[in-house]
């Protein structure tokens, strides 16, 4: 026994990954006489075994108290329907829209649309589907609808159950307009998607972030609740507010301001290079007076090899803080530091937030490598990007295209290491405090 259907609608896309949804309308069963041929397409003979005119009769001249057996179990299937709708939200559209189906649609046909749209196996759904006998289906639908509610019950009893929630509401899996639509009756099944949307939502009220960046995420993740996961900006939406509950927005390390024991560190690791310990316990000694002291911007400028960059590790375990190196060695894309807008593909946060989620602290040190050797292109220029990254008046609400909220960077300590002076653009050498290296 076969469906005979007609193709209505093919959703889906290619991206992250191939998924399509097809949309089909039966007409009727029928079942197969003779195969006619198999190739280049199958052609056979086929009987018609239920007319489709039976299904366009009103609801109140289809099956009637009158047919007996017949008419007893399309009653008491219609009120295990009535029923099962109950237990859900009413003011949900799609449970109001299922109930005025099942008030409006001839009694027959009510095996065949509910099934189709309660959570079952497919093996339970082609049985009703085989079933040529109109009594047949019945019989077979009803076990399926009763052990749906008797799952809702049990689900209401187990389950510490919200005001905000009591009814458990209605949700489409996939997409499209009925009759094709299928939807979810199964409260376990608010399953995975719902769980998960859930947990990320409790990430973002413990991120701890302003006010402005906990808006943008309760909108974003507004939008993704009512977003198939065949759309594309699905994806984009998810790792969106999967990094923005990653960032350290205020999780940060207490800083070790003890001099003496700084300056044992300092000396263990490099010999001379007084200028630039000297500097380091300034920073620290300021730090014991004024704890809301904003990170200085160092550039160590010296020749290749006399350890600029191992004396920015050395600054950082001397501090306690974690410490993230950038290099910056022909880097010639503006996207590099401030991030591509998340409307391009492939769009991902710049360098300087991407170092922030990996060290998980908004106070590290970080360390700008060959600062001298950025170049500059058609995709705009890196080294004026960095100006608003190290200019302490304005870093305190660093924006990046890609998070499109303020973020704070005052309290990193920048250090940029750099060859030569002569190709840092004068502006942005203003805003770093040089000291030379010898080599």
């Amino acid at each position: 026994i076969g469906t005979a259907g007609i193709a209505v609608q093919v959703v889906g896309s290619n991206w992250p990954k191939p998924h399509y949804t097809l949309l089909i309308t039966g007409l009727c069963r029928f079942r197969v006489s003779s195969l006619l041929k198999e190739r280049p397409f199958v052609l056979a003979e086929v009987e018609q075994l239920d007319k489709l005119d039976q299904y366009m009769t009103p609801a109140t001249e289809g099956v009637t108290a009158e047919d007996g057996e017949l008419g007893e179990l399309s009653q008491k299937f219609y009120q295990a329907a009535v029923q099962l709708l109950g237990m859900l939200d009413m003011s949900v559209p799609v449970v109001a829209k299922f109930r005025r189906l099942v008030d409006s649609l001839p009694r027959e046909t009510l095996p065949d649309v509910v099934a189709s749209m309660i959570r079952t196996s497919n093996k339970e759904k082609l049985q009703v589907l085989d079933a040529v006998s109109l009594e047949e289906r019945f019989k077979k639908a009803l076990p399926m609808l009763t052990k749906q509610i008797e799952g809702l019950k049990l689900l209401q009893k187990t389950r510490k159950i919200s005001p905000d929630n009591e009814k458990r509401v209605l949700s489409v899996r996939k997409g499209g307009v009925f009759p094709g639509r299928q939807f979810n009756l199964d409260e376990e099944d608010e399953d995975e998607d719902g769980d998960d949307t859930a947990a990320l939502e409790r990430k973002v009220h413990r991120a701890n972030m302003p006010e402005a960046a906990l808006r943008v995420c309760l909108k974003e993740l507004k939008r993704l609740k009512k977003m198939p996961q065949s759309m594309p900006e699905y994806a984009l939406t998810r790792n969106y507010l999967d990094l923005m509950v990653e960032l350290p927005w205020s999780k940060s390390t207490k800083d070790c301001l003890d001099i003496q024991a700084a300056r044992t560190i300092l000396d263990n690791d490099h010999y001379a290079m007084d200028k630039l310990k000297r500097r380091v316990l300034e920073y620290l000694a300021v730090r014991q007076l004024k704890t809301s002291l904003k990170g200085p911007i160092l550039c160590f400028v010296g020749p290749p090899g006399v350890g600029k960059t191992s004396v920015g590790r050395s600054i950082a375990r001397t501090l306690g803080r974690e410490f993230h190196r950038i290099a910056l060695g022909g880097v010639c894309d503006q996207s590099d530091i401030r991030g591509h807008r998340r409307t391009y593909v492939g769009s991902m946060p710049g360098r300087i937030i991407n170092g922030l989620k990996t060290v998980g602290v908004n106070n590290p040190v970080f360390l700008l490598d060959e600062v001298d050797k950025l170049g500059k292109s058609l995709q705009g220029d890196p080294a004026a990007a960095l100006l608003e990254v190290l200019d302490p008046e304005q870093n305190h609400s660093f924006t990046d295209h890609y998070l499109n909220v303020a973020f704070d960077l005052s309290q990193v300590l920048f250090i940029a290491t750099a060859n030569t002076t002569a190709t840092i653009p004068p502006a942005l050498l203003d805003r770093m405090e040089v000291l030379q290296v010898p080599g």
